[in-house]
Order: structure tokens, then C-alpha cells, then sequence
């Protein structure tokens, strides 16, 4: 049996809906991600999908941004749809920010493997605004074992940084973390690439707590990251100094820490500013870490996408049918409206495949061996054999 793969992009959930309908030409799904702007209600948007594909498994996230193939949109509701040969499971643990392994463990349930389905590749989603992206991600390698690729993103909220929620039909929630394990007769393809470059530092990390930094150099986190992006910053119109609360999030994303990881960079998200200066990410930060302030030109956010894709084909060794697409909300910011060149780019490097994704607050992608694989301002393509 072919692998076929149906995406969606509306601002209205019939419409999107009927549009999967009509592009899964009356195959029966086994498996749809829902990706929705905080305009649509997520409990709602999941229960309508699963009503109209009663079969399917279905999982999704509150986004800040969707696309497809097709276009990009904000305030709307994308949706991915796989038919094929695959076995799927699906759970949801809450609880992330108290306790994260009994959450992890609860959202992957209990492995039932089959021989004749050697392959397995886990989606996972999550609320980043608990900072245990990067723990949940490795708690969920460990217990998947060395050979279990992992792909997925954080859940945004149209960078209101208030909630961030994902979920299953019938239990949507914050503070949660939901998991798709999918098993194949074929391995899947996995690509991850970033463009961002050093704009300042470094700075050390000389206070922190989890995933809060309280002083760089030992200095407010927050008076550092001013200093440091203002000069750039006033070539947009923008002062980093008198930014008020519904244009600090935009800013934040713009400009990201790097953590040196050999000659590459770990980019990382400062989500929001603490009282007395801090700086929240999205996962943690250890004390005595340097970092530096990150920026991304244009042309390096198109190229990486490309390159990101260009990996997953690389690693599918095979037909793309299709692929699901974790982009961070802070490329769009860069880009504005080139974004979709982005999206399009990655289509066209995988031959014109239908992609289906959302803008992130954090991206997921650990292959076997990989020792970390929580990312920011990064596309992860994970691509499915035809």
C-alpha cells in the first residue's frame, strides 16, 4: 500500500475540513496533526476533525502561525492527513512542568511493536512556556531507545505568551505534552538546520535558576540583550529599551542565544522578561553556560530550510509522498512576508510533495545518536516515504 499524505490550510474549520476531504480523494486517514491559531478554540478544532475521520488518530497544538504547501496564514487552522501502511499510537501526559518524566511516560503509553513494522519515529508536542522542552525531549529518547527518531515543535499561541495548549479529542490543556508513535515497514526521513549567526557576546551565564537566566556577566539578562541588539534593533525601528509588553515577544524571537556546540550553534528561545530583568526560555539554561545574541539574515533562513529538507530526503532514501514541517515563529519574523519562499523552498526540494506544518516556539528533532534535539529558529522536516 502507497503512502499518501492531505493538507489543509483555512481560516474556518468546515472549510478546512471539506479541502482535506476532497485532497484524501476517499482514502481513510490513520493519522491528522491539527495545527490552530488560539483564534480557533484547540478542544473544539480537535473533536470536529475526529467527528468527520471517526478512524483516525488525532493530535495537534495551539500554533502562531500555519501553512501548507499552498500558502502561509495567521488565524487559521492547517491540517496534515497520512494514509498508508503504519501503525499508530497516540497519548497525552500533563503535569510537564512538575513532573515531566511521569509526563512523557504517560503521553508514549506502552510500546506494542510488530515485526512486520521494524520502523519507528515519535511526534511529539508540547506547552514550552513550562521550560522542560529540552527535558522532555530527552526523557522521551531515552525511554523510545537509541534507534527511535523524534520530530515535533512547541505549541505557540500568536506570540501572546500566555498559553500554550496541546491535546487529543475530548482533553486539550496546557502544562501538557502529547506523542505520536508511528511504526513502518520503512524508516523515515528526519532534516534539521537553522541560520542563525553571532551577533554579540559571549556573555556568561552568572545567575540562573531552570529555565529562567537572571544575569549575564553579572548584569540583568534582560539590560545585556538590549544593549547588545540595539544598535540593529533602531535599523528596524525598534528601541529595545522602551518596547512594551505586546512588542516584547516579537523581539525576543528576533534575537535568540547561541550555545556553542562545537563549531555549530544550540539556538535557544527567550520567551518572556521576569521582574528585575530576567529572561525566560524554553528550556533550561545551567549556570556558567556562555551563550551569545544571535541574529539571522534572510537569505540564511531561505537556505537553511532548504538544507533542512535536503536532509530529509537524504535520510528517506526514497519517493517523498510528503512531510510535516516544525518552523519557528522567529523566521517568519525575519522574513515577513518571503516566509512562504521558505515554506515553498522545501516543497520544491522534496519534488513538490505536500508539507503541512505550523510557526513554533521550539523545534524537535534527535536522530539515533544524537544527544539533544530541542531546538529554536530552526526547520525540522521529517519526510514519509512514498
Amino acid at each position: 500500500m502507497s503512502t499518501h499524505i492531505a493538507t489543509a490550510l483555512a481560516d474556518q474549520l468546515d472549510t478546512a475540513l471539506d479541502s482535506l476531504a476532497l485532497r484524501l480523494a476517499e482514502r481513510e486517514p490513520l493519522l491528522i496533526l491539527v495545527f490552530a491559531s488560539p483564534a480557533h478554540p484547540l478542544s473544539g478544532v480537535l473533536e470536529g476533525v475526529a467527528e468527520r475521520f471517526p478512524k483516525a488518530k488525532v493530535l495537534g497544538a495551539s500554533s502562531a502561525g500555519e501553512f501548507t504547501e499552498q500558502a502561509e496564514a495567521k488565524g487559521a487552522i492547517s491540517l496534515f492527513a497520512l494514509a498508508g501502511d503504519f501503525q499508530v499510537q497516540t497519548g497525552m501526559g500533563d503535569g510537564l512542568s512538575e513532573d515531566p518524566e511521569r509526563a512523557v511516560r504517560a503521553a508514549l503509553g506502552e510500546p506494542h511493536p510488530v515485526a512486520e513494522y521494524p520502523n519507528e519515529t515519535a511526534i511529539m508536542l508540547l506547552d514550552p512556556l513550562t521550560g522542560r522542552g529540552e527535558e522532555a525531549t530527552l526523557l522521551a529518547a531515552g525511554l523510545l531507545g537509541p534507534d527511535v527518531p523524534l520530530a515535533g515543535g512547541a505549541a505557540g499561541d500568536d506570540l501572546a505568551m500566555r498559553a500554550c495548549e496541546v491535546g487529543l479529542p475530548g482533553h486539550c490543556q496546557t502544562n501538557a505534552v502529547v506523542i505520536a508513535r508511528l511504526r513502518s515497514r520503512r524508516p523515515l526521513g528526519l532534516g534539521v538546520a537553522h541560520g542563525h549567526q553571532p551577533l554579540a557576546g559571549p556573555f556568561r551565564v552568572t545567575r540562573s535558576e531552570g529555565s529562567v537566566i537572571h544575569e549575564l556577566d553579572g548584569r540583568p539578562a534582560f539590560d545585556v540583550w538590549a544593549e547588545a541588539t540595539e544598535a540593529d534593533a533602531k535599523t528596524r525601528g525598534v528601541d529595545p529599551r522602551t518596547l512594551n509588553e505586546d512588542q516584547l515577544g516579537g523581539f525576543l524571537l528576533r534575537y535568540e542565544a547561541g550555545l556553542a556546540n562545537g563549531d555549530q550553534f544550540k539556538v535557544r528561545a527567550p520567551l518572556s522578561r521576569g521582574d528585575g530583568g530576567s529572561l525566560s526560555f524554553a528550556c533550561g539554561v545551567a549556570q556558567g553556560a556562555q551563550l551569545h545574541v544571535m541574529q539571522g539574515r534572510p537569505e540564511d533562513q531561505i537556505s537553511s530550510a532548504r538544507r533542512a529538507a535536503a536532509a530529509a530526503r537524504h535520510n528517506l532514501s526514497d519517493e517523498v509522498a510528503g512531510a510535516l514541517v516544525f518552523d519557528c515563529i522567529c523566521r517568519n519574523l525575519i522574513l515577513g512576508e518571503s516566509f512562504h519562499n521558505a515554506v515553498s523552498q522545501i516543497s520544491q526540494e522534496l519534488g513538490g510533495a505536500p508539507i503541512a506544518g505550523f510557526e513554533t516556539y521550539g523545534e524537535i528533532a534527535l536522530a539515533a545518536g544524537d544527544m539533544s534535539g530541542f531546538h529554536n529558529t530552526t526547520s525540522v522536516v521529517l519526510a514519509f516515504p512514498r
